[in-house]
């Protein structure tokens, strides 16, 4: 499979929250509602009767850039849609007939630029209704990183890390601690000198024998040396996921979606000793994996505006989690899982500031609204719900619950300080496909408790009691499922990364976690991993198409209750 074929790129979303109204030949009112963040909606005039929606799969990325359109949810409420034209190059003209797809298509756009993309629908009453969705695509030139080069997924290249006896037996004497050690590093031909190297992972770490998971920090010891405008690179073992493919094919589904997420590519992994007269050490294949920091959302979110606060969700069994519950006005009240507060903060260490996160979860969890028009209208002040519901969409589809709603850790929020608004962003995603839980019958809307230790996720629980977020999130389901997450399409991309990835398990002495006295699995359950993820697949993408071509989807999802002795106390 090409480069092309295999890569997607990450995306950000922008709202306009201003309708155009335009008159079509036929003298119905129309109201275009371009990109409003959720729903998608053209509520149409009493004498139209018709609904119309529009989605887009991503909605912004850099080119050439695929993005695939539905009109999920769109009706004619006295007769039947019968016609589905899009304008997919914003030209003016319905040049793209989807009617025989019920309203299905795709466009691949190339050149940078902003596209209002439109559907118009028709019923058999002769009533005539349109909507319309903004797509942004951005040049690859406009990011800091070149993603492209450095996160090259057509190809497993080589990392090298050069150490001291005495440094590297330094680090094992605790991995707990993650101790920093000095080191070089050749990655991709490049020697980097001077850098710090540490273990990274939490349960990983007493699990994996000597392949561990590595985090490389350039600059730790020479200030400002980056590689290739990075500062740091980590280096993720595929602890517990004899398939390899969990991570990776998690964060593509992401940027399939939509949502802010890191890039990754396979690497192989070697250990050189330099004060022994013995050759470099093969650990494996390794998952690269794209650090979210300033550089990550500035490429997504921009950097006209500065870099708002970023913030890592945390969470530890009876130590507390990043819940999104209100505790109080000082953040010293708020959860303290491993000691620190379950926000940890990623920027502005300067001046920390955290009465952004707190006014958040006032917002979703201590106000009292009068109305759901009253909360919706309070959150998308704050909030990029939009952005929200297209990460649940991956998450639940894909059965990854080690996150929020369920143990309130492994995601970031970042505070976007050119639209005031916090958005999701992707992280920790080797948990899917059942990995944490769940099976192929899973609710389309999940679980409204206790997968995880967490009693009580506010914002999980109160959006999904709004039907337009609930129509807008089956939207990206349906999308989803349709897309990639099926039979066909995931059998065939898996078997792609294993037939890149298998040739280096079996390189030198073999993948410490498939050959030697630490391995971990056969090599036999490299493939068989697999054939059972894609069964899963499989048998949930056929759930969920059968929920989604019901009634089901409309119904609003039991709720969790707040417990009356309040939240979980840190």
């Amino acid at each position: 499979m090409t480069r092309g074929a295999l890569r997607d790129l990450s995306y950000r979303f922008f709202e306009i929250s201003i309708p155009v109204l335009f008159i079509l030949a036929t003298g119905v009112l129309v109201i275009l509602n371009p990109s409003s963040g959720t729903g998608l909606a053209a509520p149409v005039s009493a004498a139209n009767q018709i609904e119309v929606y529009t989605y887009a799969m991503p909605r912004q990325g850099w080119a050439p850039l695929t993005v695939y359109f539905s009109a999920f949810g769109s009706r004619s409420l006295k007769g039947s849609l019968i016609k589905y034209e899009w304008d997919l190059d914003a030209n003016g003209r319905y040049d793209t007939d989807a009617t025989a797809s019920g309203g299905y298509t795709s466009y691949t756009y190339t050149k940078p630029g902003k596209y209002l993309v439109t559907l118009r629908v028709l019923d058999d009453l002769g009533n005539v209704a349109a909507a319309n969705v903004l797509v942004t695509v951005r040049h690859p030139a406009s990011s800091s990183v070149d993603y492209w080069n450095i996160f090259d997924d057509s190809q497993v290249r080589k990392v090298e890390l050069r150490i001291t006896q005495s440094e590297w037996d330094r680090m094992w004497l605790d991995p707990g601690s993650k101790t920093r050690v000095r080191a070089d590093a050749v990655i991709f031909g490049e020697l980097i000198q001077d850098i710090a190297v540490s273990m990274k992972g939490n349960s990983s770490l007493d699990g994996s024998g000597i392949k561990k998971s590595w985090k490389l920090d350039t600059n730790y010891y020479i200030p400002d040396q980056e590689f290739h405008n990075l500062k740091q690179l980590l280096f993720h073992n595929n602890f517990a996921d004899a398939s390899m493919l969990r991570e990776k094919m998690a964060y593509d589904l992401m940027q399939f979606a939509g949502v802010p997420a890191g890039h990754t590519a396979y690497v192989e992994f070697w250990i050189d000793i330099v004060d022994d007269d013995q050759q470099p050490t093969y650990l494996g294949v390794y998952t690269m994996v794209e650090r979210v920091d300033s550089k990550h959302v500035g490429n997504r979110f921009g950097r006209d505006s500065g870099i708002g606060n970023l913030y890592k969700a945390d969470a530890w069994f009876e130590e507390g989690a990043a819940d999104l519950a209100y505790y109080g006005e000082d953040i010293a009240d708020y959860p303290r899982p491993r000691g620190e507060v379950a926000y940890g903060l990623q920027t502005n260490l300067d001046h920390p500031d955290y009465s952004d996160i707190i006014n958040l979860c006032y917002v979703i969890d201590g106000a009292a609204y009068q109305s759901e028009a009253e909360f919706t209208q309070a959150l998308e002040q704050v909030f990029d719900v939009d952005s929200y519901l297209r990460y649940l969409a991956v998450i639940l589809t894909t059965l990854n619950l080690d996150t929020y709603p369920y143990t309130g850790n492994n995601y970031y929020l970042y505070h976007d300080p050119g639209t005031g608004k916090f958005s999701f962003v992707a992280w920790d995603l080797n948990n899917s496909w059942g990995h944490f839980g769940g099976d192929y019958d899973f609710p389309l809307y999940g679980e409204a408790c206790c997968q995880g230790p967490l009693q009580w996720a506010p914002l999980f629980t109160r959006v999904f009691q709004v039907e337009r977020y609930r129509r807008d999130y089956a939207a990206y389901v349906d999308l989803l499922v349709r897309g990639r997450f099926n039979g066909q399409d995931f059998a065939s991309r898996a078997q792609a990364w294993q037939e890149l990835v298998g040739p280096y398990l079996t390189r030198a002495a073999g993948d410490k976690h498939y050959f030697g006295a630490s391995a971990m699995y056969t090599f036999d359950q490299f493939t068989q991993d697999r054939q059972s993820m894609v069964t899963l697949t499989a048998r949930r993408s056929q759930y969920l198409l059968s929920v989604l071509g019901s009634d089901q989807w409309k119904v609003a999802p039991d709720a969790n209750v707040k417990p009356q002795t309040g939240q979980q106390q840190p």
